[in-house]
């Protein structure tokens, strides 16, 4: 059985994770996850030049996780019979707290990371990961 998968809601979810980035490490978290990450900001703000690689990179993440996200979606309606928005949500949740739950823990018990960081980022995927579902349901 062959599935396409939609670009276009990847590529959406791809915009939903520069703007959600934007939001969750700026306004809403940004001064605590700076803090709790060690990371100091220079008295001059960073050009371009110097965020166009996190930039790049974040994107190239968001692309892989809403691809494989797009088959997790695609793989609970074939063989489980979850749909919808609900199913989206289902294995968006699954996913979370089965890939990116365990990275953070290992963060935090290894390089003696905060809870309150872990909470920060693990968050942050979380509802990147319940919008991106949401985005391939509605497009797929």
């Amino acid at each position: 059985m062959y599935t396409e998968i939609n670009f276009w809601a990847i590529i959406i979810s791809m915009v939903l994770s520069v703007v959600l980035g934007f939001l969750w490490y700026g306004p809403l978290f940004g001064k605590q996850w700076m803090t709790l990450s060690g990371i100091k900001m220079p008295d001059q703000k960073p050009g371009m030049d110097a965020m166009i690689k996190p930039i790049i990179l974040s994107l190239i993440g968001a692309f892989l996780m809403s691809f494989v996200l797009s088959f997790s979606i695609t793989f609970g309606n074939s063989y489980v019979g979850i749909t919808g928005i609900a199913g989206g949500l289902t294995c968006a949740f699954f996913n979370w707290l089965g890939f990116v739950v365990p990275t953070y823990l290992n963060f935090t018990g290894w390089e003696g990371k905060s809870w309150t960081l872990f909470f920060i980022n693990t968050g942050y995927w979380l509802v990147f990961l319940l919008l991106s579902s949401i985005a391939i349901v509605l497009l797929g």
